[in-house]
Parts: C-alpha cells; structure tokens; sequence
C-alpha cells in the first residue's frame, strides 16, 4: 500500500520531469550531434560527465570500461535501503544521417540511429531527479553510462573489471530502449524475454570451378548453398519444439564475380545470425546447421567449412520485479500506459552481462509521436527522437530507482 509520503514524493518526481523537459533535450541535441563509435567516445564523455558534474550528491567516476565509461554513484540520505544499477548504452553506429535539422550529425558517417543519445539524456535526468529527493530514500544508486552496446562491449569490462555489481552489491538492475513501434507516452515491459541470446553463423562451400556451359563438368557450390538455404526452415521446425522462441537468418551470399557470366565459381559463402531465448535452443540450431551443410555438400561431391559463433545471452526480466516495475511506470504516465508485452523479442542487447547476474528489468519506452501510425526503425538513416519523452522517461526511471532502493518494487 502506498502512503501519504510516497505519494508526495512521487507528485515531486512528476512535476519536476515535466520541468526538465527543455533542459534534457538540449543535452539530446548536443550529444546527437557529436555520434561516436565502439568505446572510443571522448566527446559523449565529455557531455555527460560535464552535466552530471553539475547534479549535487553524485560522485561521478570518469574514464569506466577501458577509457570512456561513466560510473555515477548516489547514496539516499536516509538509513537502510537496497542498491540499484539503472543503465544506459552511449555508443553510435556508423550510419550516414539522412534527416535535415539543427542538430543533425557532425561527424559524417556516424549516427545516433538507435537512440542512446536520449537513453543518455534520460539517465541523467533520472539523476537530477533523485538528488531532488535524495532526503525521501535510502540505499544506492549507480547509474551506469556504457559505451560499446552496439559491438558487444562495454558490460563485461564495467562488470569484470570496474566491478560495478559490487561495493556496495547491487540488487537489482535497469535498462530501457526508446522503442518506434510503441507510441510516446506509453512503456512496454516483455514478460519474459526481453531480448534474445545471439549466435552467428558462416558457411564456405568448396565445389570445383568450370565453363557454365558445362554444369556437369563443375561441382556447383552456389547450388549446394541454395539448397541449405532452402532447408533451414526445416532445422526451426522440425529440430526444435514450436514454443520455443528462435530465429534464423541468411543475410549475405557471396559467389563469383559479377562480370563474368559464363563461369561457375569454385566457393560460395554465406552467413547471418541466429537468436533464441535460450542458450540450448542456439546450441541445436548450429549443430544442426552443420550437420545440414556437411550432408548436401555429400550428395554434390563439395566441401565445407562452418563457423558458428555464440556472442551473449538473453535479457530475462526477472518475475519478482515485473509488476512493481510496471506499476512505477503508471504512476508516472498513468494508468493503463505501461503494460506487459507477452511476445519474446530476439534482439540482441548486452544488458544480459547484468540480467544474468543480478534481477534485471527491461523496459521499451514509446518515442512514436501520437497521431503517426508508423516511424522510421532502428538503425534507419531517417531514424528519429521524440524529445517529448525524455522527462517522463526520467520520471519513471527516477520512480523505479526510489521504489527499488526501498525496498517496495
């Protein structure tokens, strides 16, 4: 049951989100314009060190992750209380912007087309916020700045080596992606898997090379690709129980040389990616992958190599903390606004590096303008922002850190 203070405490939180509104998408701006990629990433470092510097009760511990990681620690001021990781990614990707505005892209062929500029800049609204109310809790804070999300990197080295779990240990875990498909205002929490485990996969054919005019004189290494390609379908269907959530999926072939017609090559190579919710179902798929491959290039007399690859795990959101989580966002955006996706979503996120250690929550947040019925995706050079978000995106960031420090999630 909440009580009195807690209400006050959430109105607080509400009517200063809508305040920070202009002032975080200003930050957005500025951090848009300046896109970086991987983990090297001085000047998003340098925006969001300089404005959390500027947030009283935050220590701020520059220079995380191998050189430009951000680490911002802040203890409630009453006794008592559990720690909390609230997480936002800050890397770019290398994308040439397409859209025309004043703060578009700087740095040609970077973009921020995956939205961490604003999961940066509601991060530390969060903290402007919780230092606003830093007398109404206890427990800690950590609010964890990560460049590398869109390589694979960043986590392991915060969790490795910063050690960021520990001293004092976090007990719970957050994260939010700013999501085209869901309209601003509104949250979306999976119920289950909030992201999918990732493999990869790469199949080279050896066959034998010779003039197209004489197909029996060759071993067709393009045929044999086709053919497995064809078979995957079957390797999902019939290999693997029909819940269980996975995909498979060939992104490039390769073979030949397009100037020259009349000849049929000797290797043909092609991969794409994998995903599941569970490690398992990655593991059967790529076995089966090469017992597949290796069976067809039999039947054709060619060879083959296959290279499976297992790169991280799933984002599980953790039961326990669902409903709380949930509730926390509604208080900020009203009733009705957050709610469960019961579908998995097979993305790849390397938030798992947290959820797999601690329980973890992860939330997508509406940035599609009311009235539009579709907006450019992820990763899209037209990709776009609704700054309208940001504060009550901080709000709810801000609310899930007091309720989980309190131990009321």
């Amino acid at each position: 049951m909440e009580t009195g203070e807690q209400k006050n405490v959430i109105e607080k939180i509400k009517k200063t989100a809508g305040e920070l509104e202009p002032k975080l998408t200003a930050i957005r701006r500025e951090l848009h314009q300046y896109p970086e990629l991987g983990v090297d990433l001085p000047k998003t470092h340098e925006i969001i060190s300089r404005e959390l510097r500027k947030i009283p009760g935050l220590e701020v511990q520059e220079h995380k992750a191998g050189g430009f990681g951000i680490v911002a620690v802040m203890r409630g001021k009453r006794s008592g209380g559990k720690t909390v990781l609230l997480r936002a990614d800050i890397d770019a990707l290398p994308i040439e912007e397409k859209g025309e505005w004043g703060y578009k892209s700087m740095n040609p062929g970077c973009m921020h087309a995956c939205g961490h500029d604003g999961h940066a800049a509601w991060l530390i609204g969060a903290a402007m916020l919780l230092s606003e109310i830093q007398e109404e809790w206890g427990g800690c804070i950590k609010f964890v700045f990560q460049p590398g999300e869109e390589v694979g990197k960043g986590a392991d080295t915060l969790i490795n080596e910063d050690q960021v779990l520990e001293s004092p240990g976090v007990d719970m875990a957050f994260a939010a992606h700013g999501w085209p498909s869901i309209e601003s205002g509104r949250v979306g929490i999976a119920r289950r898997y909030a992201f999918g485990g990732v493999g990869s996969f790469r199949v080279k054919i050896t066959g034998k090379k010779g003039h197209a005019s004489w197909p029996e004189q060759t071993i067709d290494p393009i045929a044999a690709a086709g053919e497995i390609y064809q078979h995957i379908p079957a390797i999902l269907t019939r290999k693997i129980g029909g819940t269980a959530s996975k995909v498979m999926s060939v992104t490039y072939m390769q073979a030949g040389d397009p100037k020259v017609r009349n000849v049929i090559p000797e290797t043909c190579e092609f991969g794409g990616t994998m995903r599941a919710a569970r490690r398992e179902t990655l593991e059967i798929m790529g076995r089966e992958l090469k017992q597949e491959a290796k069976a067809v290039c039999s039947v054709y007399g060619a060879s083959c190599e296959v290279d499976v690859q297992f790169h991280g795990g799933a984002v599980e959101n953790a039961q326990s903390l669902l409903n709380g989580v949930r509730n926390a966002a509604s208080q900020i955006l009203g009733q009705g606004q957050a709610y469960m996706i019961e579908e998995d979503n097979l993305g790849g996120e390397n938030f798992a590096e947290y959820s797999a250690r601690v329980p973890s929550v992860y939330l997508f947040i509406g940035i599609r303008p009311a009235g539009e019925k579709e907006i450019p995706g992820l990763h899209s050079p037209d990709y776009r922002f609704d700054d309208r978000v940001l504060g009550k995106a901080a709000g709810v960031f801000a609310t899930i850190g007091y309720y989980g420090c309190m131990g009321k999630l």
